[in-house]
């Protein structure tokens, strides 16, 4: 029993050696400052965030996400608040933007009132090609991992 404390002891003596040196070590020296380098290779300073910010979206290509994503912040502006109280955006992806409704009335609705739809878009800066409107989800009546293909559904159901 003493022989297993002892090797617990003479374990725990090393892995604290060790984590000691490895802080140790990292520690030691000063800190690499690290320079932002223009075209002269001097170092410029602080930059604006907006402006860095501007580079990189600039750089990656983000920038028509960015403008399809504003679709989603001003939605109520655009369509009414009696409207975006109902119906929210899904996905706005290279001109067709989908919706969801809350009931089917509305669905229909708004597959109506699509043209008006489109030109306040339109007004708002973004150019619908298509728009598809999904209403809620039906129940499902599945139960259990095994069902029958072709099978005739619930029966008497509601009554």
């Amino acid at each position: 029993m003493s022989e297993n404390r002892d090797l617990a002891r003479a374990l725990l003596a090393a892995a604290r050696r060790r984590a000691n040196k490895f802080t140790r070590e990292r520690t030691r020296g000063k800190p690499e400052r690290t320079r932002e380098s223009g075209e002269s290779g001097e170092y410029e300073g602080p930059q604006l965030l907006n402006e860095s910010l501007e580079e990189l979206i600039a750089e990656r290509g983000w920038r028509e996400k960015i403008k399809d994503s504003d679709l989603f912040l001003r939605w109520n502006e655009l369509v009414g608040a009696e409207i975006a109280g109902h119906v929210q955006p899904l996905s706005f992806a290279q001109g067709v933007l989908t919706l969801g409704a809350e009931s089917t009335a509305w669905a229909t609705q708004i597959r109506l009132i699509d043209p008006q739809i489109r030109e306040a878009l339109k007004a708002g800066g973004f150019t619908v090609s298509d728009l598809i409107v999904k209403g809620p989800h039906s129940p499902s009546w599945r139960k259990g991992g095994w069902s029958v293909k072709g099978g005739r559904g619930p029966r008497d159901t509601y009554g």
